[in-house]
């Protein structure tokens, strides 16, 4: 958890959800809180700005006079890969990266470069998916684009859950060795990786659908209005026949199941599906070479 006075780095950024959520627990009473969000994509980091200025219009418009609203750090955010991110070596008091070390086209340059930007003793959480296996949705939306002859963009949908390599085979304990091997490899010590399934709700099918529209295909996939109809009806199938766990209680029957896949939501489906994920921390030893090189004496 980061404190008041830190100064934070978020790897990866993307829209900014996790520097935003970091930025309003330090709060702005410490003027030396501040957030620093690294992303490679021009995009991500426009739309992470834009949402900053929302967040602002809304808090501008509260009826409290601003000396008791509760305000965040400041954020500010750099478009650079995080391989060739250069900054001040030891700068930096704990780091974050939710959901994009996968992307890291240099793995083992862009840890490094973390490693270099944090303090002596600093903190470093890492969040990646695990291998898709076993989570269902993104299962039923690669059978799909695969049904549906779209078999080049199941690469780019399974892409967030590649970190330790192969898509379908690699087993959870080569992918926390992976991982734990990196993060050691890039410096870090005290490595302890943990994995964690999770319920993800949706209140229909049709919410869990838009899922897809995230994608860098989605737009061109929405766009083709054929293709999409034919794209919705197999994964409502899907869903609603071995998907996920229906609210209900029973999958559907042969008597409402047309209904239910055209409608998605007038059957009341409350769509549950497991995420997995695996989750890191570690830290920059005090001195260099680890504590036992270090001056300091118990």
């Amino acid at each position: 958890m980061p404190l008041s006075g830190e100064k934070v780095l978020d790897v990866a950024s993307g829209t900014g959800a996790t520097s935003r959520e970091i930025a309003a627990i330090l709060g702005n009473e410490d003027r030396f809180s501040r957030v620093v969000g690294i992303d490679s994509s021009e995009g991500m980091v426009e739309e992470a700005k834009r949402r900053e200025d929302i967040f602002a219009e809304k808090r501008a418009k509260n009826e409290k006079t601003r000396e008791d609203l509760d305000l965040p750090a400041p954020i500010t955010y750099e478009v650079v890969p995080m391989e060739e991110w250069k900054s001040e070596e030891d700068q930096f008091d704990r780091a974050y990266c939710h959901q994009g070390a996968q992307f890291f086209t240099d793995r083992e340059r862009a840890l490094t470069n973390v490693f270099k930007s944090l303090k002596p003793g600093a903190h470093f959480n890492v969040a990646v998916w695990a291998p898709v296996k076993g989570q269902k949705l993104f299962e039923v939306l690669r059978d799909c684009l695969i049904e549906c002859e779209r078999e080049e963009w199941v690469p780019i949908l399974l892409k967030p859950f590649s970190y330790s390599g192969d898509f379908e085979s690699t087993s959870r304990v080569d992918a926390i060795d992976r991982l734990e091997t990196d993060l050691i490899k890039a410096g870090f010590e005290n490595v302890d990786v943990i994995f964690e399934a999770d319920k993800v709700r949706f209140d229909s099918l049709d919410e869990a659908l838009k899922v897809i529209s995230v994608a860098p295909f989605g737009q061109e996939l929405m766009s083709d209005a054929k293709l999409f109809e034919k794209f919705t009806r197999k994964f409502k199938m899907k869903m609603l026949t071995e998907g996920s766990d229906i609210n209900d209680g029973d999958r559907a029957s042969n008597d409402d199941l047309s209904q239910r896949i055209k409608s998605g939501t007038d059957g009341g489906d409350e769509v549950n599906v497991t995420m997995m994920s695996f989750f890191a921390h570690c830290n920059k030893p005090w001195a260099a070479g680890g504590i036992q090189s270090s001056s300091f004496k118990c």
